[in-house]
């Protein structure tokens, strides 16, 4: 066991040049919060902090903690492939968690933890899933306290005056309870949403606090957030000179490498705001390559973008911004393989190169952004092809828009339209799985992660308009494929020659 926590060890500490390291600079935080909440004694604790390590021969529960803390903190490096892999490995013997005295905090802390995770990604509905499930397992008064104080922070910017006094009573639930963690994250938490407010004094307020907290107890993570958000509340304040100052003081203080390129890739947008193109696409340049080199894959896409649009902009270099946006791409395809959601800059990644491709090279850009996505049918019939993207478009929607009425309301789909569609799938062969049972196996043999990918990046689009967009795209794949040559094209998808030309004529008009 101890062998086996140790490669988790040397996998998770890619991420520094450094050895143990990132173990080293999370664990206060990450040990003291199970520790706070009675998962961990406090002996356990001291040890972990001290000595890195405690007995956990023959300890499943154990081992499987440990896990579930290299996740959270794989997750909070920007190693979101490693940190989905070891949510998995979690999930897979999610029974062990069921074992012992503690089994709901276990379990709850497992959920809870996994719905921060989800969140951090941009995953919103599988977020609040799992975050239920910790309301529905939860026992004890300090995981029930956590548990309602995230679904306050959710609500965002629509917090009431009355939730803006439970927040502060979660704090001070926080504070009277030891949980010195939860306290300086919510403190932080406020700041950020006073900062949304444009309420600057209080969140300098709540930020001095939560920084005093950090600094105390010796969290090393939230500390770096804190120093961050002191800089994003210089740019809400237009002292952008200043800030330029203060990130650089900051670069030489930090030892995190991730943060490192946080505030690296910072400095290179205020550099471009700035006008100092040159010296935006230097510290640009010195972002991506810390990235790469320590598998920050959160960011990889951020930076790469960033990259390309000054060399396509700035440089008018079309050759390296086409290598840089298609490395953004690539990179949000590769997370989205592993169910990171194609969400907020890593959307902005995907519609930049689909832009840049339409600009430059136009009648290509559609298929040269989705070869990857479709390669899985260049063998399959049309009616295959079509069933396979239905049953995975429900099946996205069930996973992230919520099953039931919850994926009919996100589709702008009749129910009876629905259940029609659903049992003509079942009737050839493609059978749904048991959404109603709280440990979900899909299937691999109908499961494609293009048509996935597919249904994330379309995720708006109602019934009828993504099915529009999915025939043009898909159609437009396969006349390629078939030298555009449409009899050929409509002999290998099985459908008539006179429907084909009908349904294909955008693809030899300039006007689509």
């Amino acid at each position: 066991m101890t062998h086996r926590r140790h490669l988790v060890s040397s996998e998770l500490n890619k991420t520094h040049e450094n050895s143990n390291f990132v173990e080293t600079f999370h664990a206060a935080e990450c040990y003291g919060l199970m520790g706070q909440i009675g998962i961990l004694s406090d002996e356990q604790v001291e040890l972990l902090l001290d000595q890195g390590k405690i007995s956990d021969r023959r300890n499943k529960m154990l081992e499987a903690l440990y896990k579930i803390t290299y996740a959270k903190i794989a997750g909070r490096e920007g190693n979101y492939s490693y940190a989905i892999e070891l949510y998995d490995q979690v999930m897979e013997k999610i029974n062990v968690l069921n074992q012992g005295t503690q089994q709901e905090s276990a379990m709850t802390l497992f959920y809870y933890e996994y719905s921060e995770f989800l969140h951090a990604i941009d995953d919103t509905s599988g977020s609040m899933m799992y975050l239920e499930r910790a309301q529905n397992t939860a026992r004890s008064n300090k995981m029930k306290q956590m548990i309602a104080y995230q679904f306050m922070v959710r609500q965002g910017r629509s917090l009431k005056k009355s939730g803006l006094r439970k927040w502060l009573q979660s704090i001070a639930y926080f504070n009277q309870n030891g949980m010195t963690v939860m306290e300086t994250l919510a403190h932080y938490d406020l700041a950020q949403y006073y900062v949304g407010r444009d309420e600057l004094s209080e969140a300098a307020s709540h930020l001095d606090r939560a920084h005093e907290l950090a600094v105390t107890a010796g969290y090393q993570y939230l500390q770096c957030n804190i120093d961050l958000a002191r800089g994003f509340l210089l740019i809400k304040q237009d002292r952008s000179s200043e800030v330029v100052s203060y990130y650089e003081e900051l670069l030489n203080t930090v030892h995190s490498t991730y943060f490192k390129s946080m505030i690296i890739l910072a400095l290179a947008d205020l550099y471009q705001k700035l006008g100092r193109a040159d010296k935006a696409l230097e510290t640009a340049m010195e972002g991506l390559e810390i990235c790469q080199r320590f598998t920050i894959s959160s960011e990889l896409a951020r930076a790469s973008l960033m990259v390309g649009k000054l060399y396509h902009r700035h440089k008018t270099d079309i050759t390296k911004a086409y290598f840089y946006y298609q490395q953004a791409y690539g990179s949000v395809l590769e997370l989205a393989t592993r169910g990171v959601p194609i969400t907020g800059v890593r959307q902005s990644a995907v519609n930049s190169y689909v832009s840049f491709l339409e600009e430059h090279f136009p009648g290509n850009a559609a298929e040269s952004a989705h070869e990857d996505l479709f390669a899985f049918s260049r063998e399959l019939k049309w009616v295959r092809i079509k069933d396979l993207f239905h049953y995975n478009l429900f099946l996205y929607h069930y996973l992230n828009s919520g099953v039931g009425g919850k994926t009919l309301e996100a589709l702008d789909f009749p129910a009876s339209s629905f259940y029609s569609a659903t049992e003509r799938l079942r009737s050839r062969g493609i059978i749904f799985p048991n959404f109603r049972k709280n440990d979900v196996e899909i299937p691999s043999e109908n499961y494609v992660e293009g048509l996935q990918q597919y249904s994330r990046m379309h995720r708006e689009k109602t019934w009828v308009e993504i099915n529009e967009r999915f025939e043009k795209d898909m159609l437009a794949y396969h006349y390629k494929l078939n030298n555009y040559n449409k009899k050929l094209l409509a002999k290998n998808l099985e459908l008539a020659y006179s429907g084909i030309v009908n349904r294909t004529k955008y693809l030899t008009s300039r006007d689509n």
